[in-house]
């Protein structure tokens, strides 16, 4: 006997049955609120702090309402893993078996002929488009001409060895979707000579709506009931998700100058946006956002053996900024310290074959050692963490961060 699981859309911009003829709506605060803090344990609601995962249960329990079976939570491709486990804890509250799917699965159901080494994908989130392929993941930054941006998710995948086929994914909630997934896939039929296939809000619904029914397990969980609380994010501060922080599942390999992710490097990794930086971290690493504190606000993402072990990524705008204006800075800025605290300061250094101004930062618990680069008019700072005498520890991870970093232009 199979099962019917409730398929739901969480993120990029929307959260919502994709599955049923149903009149089942989140309300649009609840869903700002859950996606918002998406990265964070806890959030503020109704000036009182709240586990994200409860938030999460609170924004799914009307779609998961009278499927009590199970559901499929199809999410953006790019999220990581903590991410993800998130939704699937929260909806696990109040459902039977509950599995994770990427968009790219579903999507790939619009392209039944196509294998995955000869497909692509494009997602768009409101700052970025998100490319990738069988063995290539890139971000295209949302600014300017939406021409323009079509023009380079078509260069691109022309790029793209073995992709004959992509399906351009005009997401719901997402601004002005169609109509870029309309020019990107012209762009690609133009420029890439690849088949473009866009997928809207009629054919999703209706590629959920396919999916086979579920064998039925021998025991299905009973669901625990929640009282759905309409949330009131308290926190100004805190970025939508598809706004600031975007994390690219699979080994990256950015669009184009002189980064690519080193082939040497087995580790699982994903590909880190926030802001105008993009890199390559481990996939299963925590990533955070910091303010306040010893430095600058950052992104710290910690290793989930040891909270010793770490990177800290930093982003400045600098324009007409050279290597050298860099180093006179962080030299100048570094001498209104205490003695002792930053050390080993090279101004003409070198960091996994790349120019830097690298120091190394001395902390109670640990050390960092930093790596300073400019990418066009981006400084961008990568601290790499360990307990002090354990370097090797954090070394390839810190070596893939450092060689992967890039603007996103």
């Amino acid at each position: 006997m199979s099962i019917h699981r409730a398929v739901i859309e969480a993120g990029p911009g929307a959260l919502r049955q994709l599955c049923c003829n149903t009149c089942a709506v989140v309300d649009a605060e609840i869903v700002d609120a859950a996606l918002g803090v998406i990265d964070d344990p806890v959030a503020l609601v109704a000036e009182q702090p709240m586990a994200v995962v409860s938030l999460w249960s609170d924004a799914l329990s009307a779609l998961c309402r009278d499927h009590h079976e199970g559901a499929i939570i199809v999410h953006p491709s790019w999220w990581s893993p903590t991410r993800v486990d998130t939704v699937t804890r929260a909806a696990r509250t109040l459902t039977g078996e509950v599995s994770a799917r990427p968009r790219s699965w579903l999507l790939a159901r619009a392209q039944p002929g196509v294998g995955p080494e000869a497909l692509a994908m494009v997602e768009l989130t409101d700052g970025f488009a998100v490319v990738s392929g069988y063995s290539k993941t890139a971000a295209v930054r949302r600014r300017g001409d939406a021409r323009v941006v079509a023009e380079e998710v078509a260069r691109v995948v022309a790029k793209m060895t073995g992709a004959t086929a992509v399906v351009v994914d005009a997401a719901h909630g997402v601004a002005d979707a169609r109509e870029l997934a309309t020019l990107i896939a012209a762009a690609i039929r133009e420029t890439a000579g690849r088949t473009a296939m866009e997928v809207g809000d009629a054919r999703l619904r209706r590629l959920a709506r396919e999916i086979p029914p579920t064998p039925r397990a021998s025991h299905v969980e009973t669901p625990r009931s929640r009282a759905r609380v309409k949330a009131r994010l308290a926190g100004a501060g805190v970025a939508l998700v598809v706004a600031g922080l975007a994390v690219l599942s699979g080994l990256a390999q950015t669009p184009e100058r002189h980064q690519t992710a080193p082939s040497a490097v087995q580790l699982p990794a994903t590909y880190l946006v926030e802001g105008r930086v993009a890199l390559t971290v481990p996939s299963d690493w925590p990533t955070q956002r910091v303010a306040g504190g010893p430095g600058s606000d950052r992104i710290l993402v910690t290793s989930p053996l040891d909270p010793e072990t770490a990177l800290h990524i930093t982003q400045s705008p600098v324009p007409g900024e050279t290597l050298a204006d860099a180093g006179a800075r962080l030299q100048r800025a570094i001498e209104t310290e205490p003695a002792g605290v930053f050390v080993d300061f090279n101004p003409s250094g070198s960091s996994a074959g790349r120019p830097a101004v690298t120091y190394r930062e001395v902390r109670p618990d640990h050390d960092v050692w930093w790596t300073v680069l400019l990418d066009g008019e981006l400084r961008i700072g990568v601290g790499c963490q360990s307990r002090r005498g354990s370097q090797d520890a954090v070394r390839e991870v810190c070596e893939q961060a450092v060689r992967s970093a890039h603007a996103v232009e």
